[in-house]
C-alpha cells in the first residue's frame, strides 16, 4: 500500500487504527484488536515505511484515523474484553429516545456508541489521542463518525444518555426528555461535537504542535438550501463549518461521496466541493475534497469528479476512497489500473504536502483552560470571554480560543451573567497559553 501510494504520486495515507474503541497499534488505553497478528504493530510498520526517505524515496505523511464514538460492532467480540470501554463503562453508552442502546438502522445495525454528551467520554477520547501521540510520530489525527448516528424521521433520536439529558435540563431550565427535533436540544448536541474537536485540537497544539487535526465531514444531500438546513448541521449535529471557522480543524476532508452517473448527485458533488473551498478560504485552512469509488463510481466517473473540483478556489487537494475498493467493479488489491490512471492523469508530478503556514510560521496563538468552583468542581456551560469573543465551557469545565493575537489579554469567567473571575495572560504566536479560571 505504501509503495503503491508513493508511486502513484500521493503525499499522505489516512489509515484506520481504531474501529470500535479498539487499537490496531500498541495502545496503553484500549485493547489491541485480535485480528492483528501477535507481536505485529501495523501503525509502526506503516510509519517506518512511509517516512523512509532512503534511496531517494519520497516521504509520505501518515494520519491516524480514529472512529470517535462507536464502541461495539457486529461479528467482533472484543467488547467482551474486561479492558474494553464497553465492558468497563456501560454507563457511557449512547441511548435513543425510546431507551434503546443498539443501532437498528440500515447498514449500521448492531452498532453501539458512546454518548458525546457524557463528559467522561470526551476525557476518554482525549486520553486515547494523548497516548497515541506519545508513542507514534504520526503526522495527523483524523476523526471519523464525529457526529450523532443518523435516524429516520423528524429530529435525531440519539443522545439520550441520562447524564447528557440532565446536563441539558440543568443548562436550559427544563425537565423530562426533550423532543428529538427540539431546537435547543439540537443545539446542545451540536455543541458536544464542537467541544470534542475543540478539546482535542487545543491539546494536540500543546503536545505536538506540527500534528494536523482533521475530520471526516458530512455532505449528505444538497447544500443549495444553505449549510444550516443540511443533514450535517440539522440532523447529525456536525457543524463542521462552524468548527473550522473557530479554528479547531487543520484539514477539512468531506465524504463528498456522490454518483457521477446520477446528474443530481454529480451536481451536488460540485456544489459541496465549492462550499468546502469557500469555507477553507474563509478559515485559512486546507480543503481536501473526498472522492469515492467503492460501488458508487467507475474510474472515468472518479476522474471526472477530480477534474471538475480539484481546481476550485480553496481546494488544496483530493482524497480518494478507498484502497480496498478503489472503484465500482475493482478486482484485486492493489488496483494497478486505478493507481496508474491517478499517476498519469492526476498526479503527473508527485504531490508534495502544501505547507501549513499557521503551524510552521504561526502568527496567532491559542488560549485554553478549565473553569471550576474551587479546585475540583468543573463549571459546565459557564461563559468565558476573551475581548469581544465568547464561548462556553464543556462538561469538564474546559474552554479554548484559537486565532488569538499575540499580546496581553484578559480572560473573564461569567456565571449567571455576572463576573466571577478574570485572569490576564500573555499570548505568544504558535504557543498554547494556559488560563485556569476558578471561583474560590
Amino acid at each position: 500500500m505504501v509503495e503503491t501510494a508513493r508511486s502513484a504520486g500521493y503525499n499522505a495515507l489516512i489509515v484506520q487504527v481504531r474501529k470500535a474503541c479498539d487499537a490496531y497499534y500498541n495502545s496503553g488505553v484500549e485493547p489491541k484488536n485480535p485480528a492483528v497478528a501477535p507481536g505485529f504493530d501495523p501503525l509502526a510498520h506503516i510509519i517506518a515505511r512511509a517516512h523512509d526517505t532512503s534511496g531517494g524515496r519520497r516521504r509520505l505523511e501518515v494520519h491516524a484515523w480514529l472512529v470517535a464514538y462507536r464502541c461495539r460492532i457486529p461479528h467482533d467480540d472484543l467488547y467482551r474484553d474486561p479492558r474494553h470501554v464497553y465492558s468497563r463503562h456501560p454507563e457511557w453508552l449512547n441511548q435513543m429516545f425510546n431507551g434503546e442502546k443498539v443501532d437498528s438502522g440500515g447498514d449500521q445495525a448492531g452498532r453501539y456508541y458512546l454518548d458525546p454528551g457524557v463528559p467522561a467520554v470526551v476525557d476518554y477520547n482525549l486520553e486515547v489521542v494523548r497516548d497515541l501521540l506519545s508513542r507514534y510520530k504520526v503526522d495527523g489525527i483524523h476523526f471519523d463518525y464525529i457526529r450523532y448516528p443518523e435516524t429516520e424521521g423528524a429530529g435525531n433520536k440519539w443522545g439520550y444518555n441520562p447524564v447528557a439529558v440532565q446536563r441539558f435540563n440543568t443548562q436550559y431550565g427544563r425537565t423530562g426528555k426533550p423532543d428529538p427535533a427540539d431546537a435547543e436540544w439540537c443545539e446542545f448536541r451540536r455543541k458536544q461535537i464542537y467541544f470534542m474537536l475543540r478539546r482535542v485540537y487545543a491539546h494536540v497544539r500543546a503536545w505536538r504542535p506540527q500534528v494536523k487535526v482533521s475530520a471526516a465531514l458530512i455532505t449528505w444531500g444538497e447544500i443549495n438550501r444553505g449549510f444550516e438546513r443540511s443533514s450535517a448541521y440539522a440532523h447529525v449535529m456536525q457543524d463542521w463549518a462552524g468548527i473550522a471557522e473557530a479554528g479547531f480543524l487543520d484539514l477539512l476532508i468531506p465524504m463528498n461521496y456522490k454518483r457521477e452517473g446520477v446528474p443530481a448527485q454529480a451536481r451536488a458533488h460540485r456544489e459541496w466541493a465549492a462550499f468546502l473551498g469557500e469555507t477553507a478560504q474563509r478559515c485559512g485552512r486546507f480543503g481536501i475534497n473526498g472522492v469515492d469509488g467503492e460501488s458508487l463510481n467507475t474510474l472515468p466517473d472518479i476522474l471526472a469528479q477530480i477534474r471538475a473540483t480539484r481546481g476550485l478556489p480553496g481546494i488544496s487537494g483530493i482524497a480518494t476512497y478507498c484502497y480496498a475498493q478503489t472503484r465500482r467493479g475493482s478486482g484485486k488489491v492493489p488496483d494497478t489500473e486505478f493507481f496508474e490512471a491517478i499517476r498519469t492523469q492526476v498526479f503527473r508530478q508527485p504531490a508534495e504536502p502544501p505547507e501549513a503556514l499557521w503551524l510552521t510560521q504561526p502568527r496567532l496563538g491559542l488560549v485554553k483552560g478549565v473553569a471550576s468552583r474551587g479546585e475540583r468542581q468543573p463549571l459546565d456551560a459557564a461563559t468565558v470571554r476573551l475581548g469581544e469573543r465568547e464561548t462556553l465551557t464543556d462538561g469538564s469545565g474546559f474552554y479554548a480560543f484559537a486565532h488569538v493575537e499575540p499580546g496581553r489579554h484578559t480572560v473573564r469567567l461569567l456565571v449567571n451573567g455576572r463576573l466571577a473571575h478574570e485572569a490576564t495572560v500573555e499570548v505568544t504566536a504558535g504557543r498554547v497559553t494556559e488560563a485556569p479560571l476558578a471561583i474560590r
